[in-house]
């Protein structure tokens, strides 16, 4: 089923992880795709992979200026937007709350919270151009729960989630969806770094602790998140409006 076909998605952080896997998804369900990351040439080799209907770009989500031009390439190769899929994000450093620089919180925000409203920002106007449609920021189930050692990339995944909730309020009667994918701990070079952040040369036992943790037994896959990624930029979700949507395997039920 090509859910998105004749679509126009832009992603951010693209250059991996979810960002990269729900770049081919979308593509192969028939969505014409603007890949962007800080890492301009591993986004346009994977453009040039894809071939006809993908185009890659190097942007920097905290310069409003790099959100206005990954919008602008969209429009100039493909002709209109339909979605974005606010999706580029970082964990930065792990460590008590007292420990923490004014510039660790400053980064991360900058990325995750800034990032995601300039993005909104240069997207509105060929949304609503197109009378509609999808906005899909990334939030986290740190997004929902807190986590000890993570005080601002749990702050700025809560901070995204009230965003959505307000945009969703404002924007829905346009026709202009929004809402989160809240990932639980995935698979990926995310991951990585918290677990070996939490206790460095011990990274497999803290893996170990948080597959635990989760009924399934494991973490979930860039796969399984594209899956919602993908789903909730298409038609198939019209009703859906301001809601988090977790991809946890279970992490959220306790």
């Amino acid at each position: 089923m090509n859910s998105l076909q004749g679509k126009v998605i832009v992603i951010t952080g693209g250059a991996g992880g979810i960002g990269e896997t729900t770049a081919r998804t979308a593509w192969a369900q028939g969505a014409s795709v603007v890949i962007t990351d800080r890492d301009g040439a591993r986004v346009e080799a994977i453009a040039a992979e894809l071939g006809e209907r993908a185009a890659g770009l190097a942007v920097d989500v905290t310069r409003r200026e790099d959100n206005q031009r990954m919008v602008d390439l969209a429009l100039e190769r493909f002709g209109r937007l339909d979605g974005v899929f606010l999706n580029a994000g970082i964990e930065g450093e792990v460590g008590p709350f007292d420990s923490r620089s004014d510039a660790a919180w400053e980064t991360v925000f900058a990325v995750n919270v800034h990032g995601v409203r300039f993005g909104v920002q240069a997207a509105l106007p060929a949304l609503r151009q197109n009378k509609g449609g999808s906005i899909v920021i990334t939030s986290s189930v740190a997004g929902v729960r807190g986590a000890a050692g993570l005080s601002p990339y749990v702050s700025s995944k809560h901070a995204v989630i009230g965003l959505m909730r307000t945009l969703a309020a404002e924007l829905g009667p346009e026709g202009i969806r929004v809402n989160t994918l809240n990932p639980g701990p995935v698979d990926n070079r995310m991951m990585r770094s918290i677990e070996e952040q939490a206790n460095p040369g011990h990274g497999d036992e803290v893996h170990t602790a948080f597959a635990a943790r989760i009924p399934m037994g494991r973490y979930v896959t860039n796969e399984e998140c594209a899956n919602m990624a993908v789903f909730l930029l298409s038609d198939s979700a019209s009703g859906s409006n301001g809601n988090t949507f977790m991809v946890d395997g279970g992490y959220c039920a306790h």
